[in-house]
């Protein structure tokens, strides 16, 4: 399978059209994307989730509309999720602020904000996590809904967590998460 999902998810590279493929098909291949990251200490310089967002993004032919690093503060996520939706984009993929300590406020706001939960998102994402990480899977509160008509993936600020679940995930799913969206 490569990198960013092709085979969707067939073993050993056999692959009979299906209806996964016809949802696919209808799905818009270019949505437009935001990459935000939550985080009291990083800066561009030195932002590798972000960096790690938008070149999986743009990789898999997104465009990325934006990109911005706001504090672990929920009226600046809250700002920045509802402002990155307001100018156009149609997914947010945010990284970090999404464990257990007390600064860690992305999930209270993203899960607030939600009209529609995609609980499969957070609970596939801890599945895959497990087989890494094992019981501190647990721990992670990544999360997953629309929001305004967009799509809001709340991420953990690891470089290795945003990667997992963006090829596993969110790359090969997107298409077809908007052709749900648009019925």
């Amino acid at each position: 399978m490569g990198k960013h999902g092709q085979g969707h998810g067939h073993a050993h590279g056999h692959h009979r059209p299906g209806p996964a493929d016809e949802h696919l098909a209808r799905g818009p291949a270019r949505v437009r994307c935001f990459a935000l990251t939550i985080s009291d200490t990083k800066t561009e310089a030195d932002d590798t989730s972000g960096q790690a967002i938008r070149e999986l993004l743009s990789a898999a032919g997104h465009e990325l509309v934006g990109a911005a690093i706001v504090k672990d503060d929920a009226p600046a996520i809250e700002a920045a999720l509802l402002g990155a939706i307001a100018r156009g984009a149609q997914a947010v993929v945010a990284s970090g602020g999404t464990g257990l300590t007390s600064r860690d406020s992305t999930f209270e706001v993203v899960t607030r904000l939600i009209d529609r939960p995609i609980p499969g998102f957070g609970e596939l994402f801890r599945m895959l996590s497990w087989q890494e990480i094992q019981s501190a899977a647990m721990l992670s509160r990544a999360t997953a809904g629309v929001v305004r008509g967009a799509v809001v993936f709340a991420l953990p600020g690891s470089p290795h967590g945003v990667r997992l679940a963006l090829e596993k995930l969110i790359v090969p799913e997107l298409p077809h998460l908007f052709e749900q969206l648009a019925r």
